[in-house]
């Protein structure tokens, strides 16, 4: 799942919670959750510029510590993993999160490769709607 999507999800589900901690935790059992779905991934150079305008977004229209921002974050944060593994920094074998780490037993699996976005946009749209629909 594009990263910038998994933020969308993230505040839409912290705007829910509404307290900071429990949506950040929310945030990041999401990532799970949309990871399992049909998605396309990008490269790093696409998903990095996408990402920063999201939390661009949720940043001024919510502000950084509002349950939205802090429900973006977490459920963005399982992805550092892939970006560092993506960079060298650390091996593919090491990732730990459930739908990152194949081969390993608490593998969860990862949703089917699709070409068209489309159902993504359609996901961040809503996401996005409901985010603002809790302020």
């Amino acid at each position: 799942m594009m990263v910038c999507i998994h933020a969308a999800v993230g505040a839409a589900i912290g705007g829910s919670v509404r307290r900071p901690l429990p949506a950040l935790l929310s945030g990041v059992a999401s990532h799970l959750i949309c990871d399992l779905f049909p998605h396309r991934d990008y490269d790093i150079k696409i998903e990095a510029p996408l990402a920063a305008l999201m939390f661009g977004y949720l940043a001024k229209r919510y502000g950084v510590q509002s349950p939205q921002f802090l429900g973006a974050v977490g459920a963005v944060l399982p992805d550092a993993e892939n970006a560092l593994a993506v960079l060298g920094v650390i091996p593919r074998d090491a990732m730990i999160f459930p739908t990152h780490c194949e081969g390993k037993s608490w593998f969860a699996g990862h949703g089917a490769k699709l070409e068209s976005p489309a159902s993504q946009i359609a996901l961040a749209a809503i996401a996005l709607a409901l985010a603002n629909r809790e302020t």
